[in-house]
């Protein structure tokens, strides 16, 4: 929580509402986890972020996905009002890396999943695009994804050194975390949410024939925020939480 009078840098998310949620943003240099179970548009959040940063502050942003090609997550943001073809300006400031690629091109290389310490190749590859580009927000869709590649004997342990050594890359850092829906309590729920900074939590609500999507932030270092669940939507580009 800050302190009365501190100074934070924050980061805005240009998500109405939220701001206001988060006093302005997110923390910089933060790494926090947006997670929810599947469908609840932790995608579509993050990648409205990074969207809108690039867009209105011209700052460089980095998706890297590990679930969805880049041409399927290209062509998912389209539809929803995002279009990242035919931006002039977003080209050289939104970076999408399929790491679907990097599998393929490692098989083929004779190296499989099993071989490949993937915690290490995701930290290569930011440190060569922060080498090259002033990345200031970074997704990772998903922490799931990259959790089932890594076979090793201490996972937890290799987590916590990949959580240090991120943030010491320097960015803010959005991690997609997919939970099942019988996971209703966020508290204590993963080693990942005692890592973090930050947890945002998205649900989805059947209400008769209609299912609505809520947002809650349950965590915000150097941030005092209300904890209360708002209604969360997105159309044609427009993401908004409402009431908040």
């Amino acid at each position: 929580m800050s302190m009365p009078g501190e100074s934070v840098l924050r980061v805005p998310t240009y998500v109405q509402g939220l701001d206001n949620i988060l006093n302005g943003g997110i923390p910089k240099g933060s790494t926090i986890v947006i997670e929810g179970a599947a469908g609840t548009m932790k995608s579509t959040l993050s990648y409205a972020i990074l969207y809108q940063n690039a867009i209105r502050r011209g700052d460089t942003v980095l998706y890297m996905t590990l679930e969805q090609s880049r041409t399927d997550l290209e062509e998912q943001m389209s539809e929803l009002g995002m279009p990242r073809r035919g931006q002039v300006d977003l080209q050289d400031k939104l970076a999408i890396v399929d790491l679907g690629e990097l599998r393929h091109f490692l098989s083929g290389a004779g190296e499989s999943d099993l071989s490949t310490d993937w915690f290490k190749s995701v930290l290569r590859q930011l440190r060569s695009y922060k080498k090259e580009f002033p990345v200031g927000i970074f997704v990772l869709d998903s922490i799931n994804a990259l959790l089932s590649l890594h076979n090793r004997e201490n996972p937890r342990v290799d987590l916590f050194h990949f959580m240090r050594e991120l943030k010491e890359l320097d960015m803010t850092c959005l991690l997609i975390s997919e939970v099942g829906k019988e996971d209703n309590s966020w508290f204590g729920r993963s080693t990942l949410d005692y890592l973090v900074d930050g947890i945002i939590l998205m649900e989805a609500n059947r209400v008769e024939d209609i299912v609505n999507m809520q947002l809650g932030v349950v965590k915000m270092r150097k941030t005092a925020h209300k904890r209360s669940f708002h209604p969360f939507i997105v159309s044609r580009g427009r993401v908004e939480v409402v009431g908040a």
